[in-house]
């Protein structure tokens, strides 16, 4: 229990509590934590010094917040393998874990300067923007935005439906096999839309991977801009490897 003579502040001895139940496995990773309603109950607290012991917890990287549903323990990080041929769902499945993909949104937008740089294309061309949401046993994973050249992918939005894999996509009907050449890697902090996608709080940071992939012909097929949630993964890039 809490012990209010000790010097110790009330909120670090029970931020001290939670982490050793976490670690003793009595909250089990992917679980939910206490409410802090219930929590205060039990230590005889009140919610601010709770909320105080939680923001600890979550600041340490033991638990992460859901937006509207509440606090859950934190899992192992992922070894989330990036290698020439990157593939999602074989990545996930190499671990043990269950992956899904949803199209949130798909639209069509002139390159503009920027765009037509990374896509080796004309500054007046239209450009296919799929919005990709990527799960790891129904947790969302990350988010990617995938710009691709309309002239060389027509129709490519009708053929987007469901769980799928682009890179299978592209292969299967347009012939096209793609290799990724190149990433860059960030840190930053989320923005509103990634909290709600990601359904992460504004503490958790964001991993941003920018990456290009040609196809065999040396052209480029796809720039894409992926954000992982930094609490789930941890990315291990593959030099040398082909991946699957």
């Amino acid at each position: 229990m809490i012990n209010r003579e000790n010097g110790v502040a009330c909120y670090q001895q029970l931020s001290e509590i939670l982490i050793k139940q976490i670690e003793k496995g009595i909250f089990k990773p992917g679980s939910q934590l206490a409410t802090e309603i219930e929590l205060s109950k039990r230590y005889r607290l009140n919610r601010h010094t709770v909320r105080q012991a939680i923001e600890r917890l979550e600041n340490e990287g033991f638990v992460y917040k859901i937006k509207g549903k509440g606090t859950f323990v934190a899992s192992d990080k992922i070894n989330y393998k990036v290698s020439k041929r990157t593939s999602f769902t074989t990545s996930i499945l190499d671990v043990g874990l269950n992956p899904d993909a949803r199209l949130l949104e798909s639209y069509e937008i002139a390159a503009g300067r920027e765009l037509s740089k990374r896509l080796n294309i004309q500054f007046s061309d239209r450009i296919i923007v799929l919005e990709i949401v990527r799960f790891v046993n129904k947790m969302p994973f990350c988010h990617t935005t995938s710009f691709l050249s309309k002239a060389k992918f027509p129709e490519l939005r009708s053929l987007i439906n469901g769980s799928f894999s682009l890179v299978a996509v592209l292969k299967k009907h347009y012939g096209v096999d793609a290799v990724r050449k190149s990433s860059t890697f960030e840190v930053s902090t989320p923005e509103t839309s990634d909290m709600d996608i990601l359904m992460i709080s504004q503490k958790v940071p964001i991993l941003l991977v920018k990456s290009i992939s040609k196809g065999q012909d040396g052209e480029v097929v796809e720039y894409c801009v992926t954000k992982f949630r930094r609490d789930m993964c941890s990315i291990i890039v593959d030099f040398n490897g082909e991946g699957r």
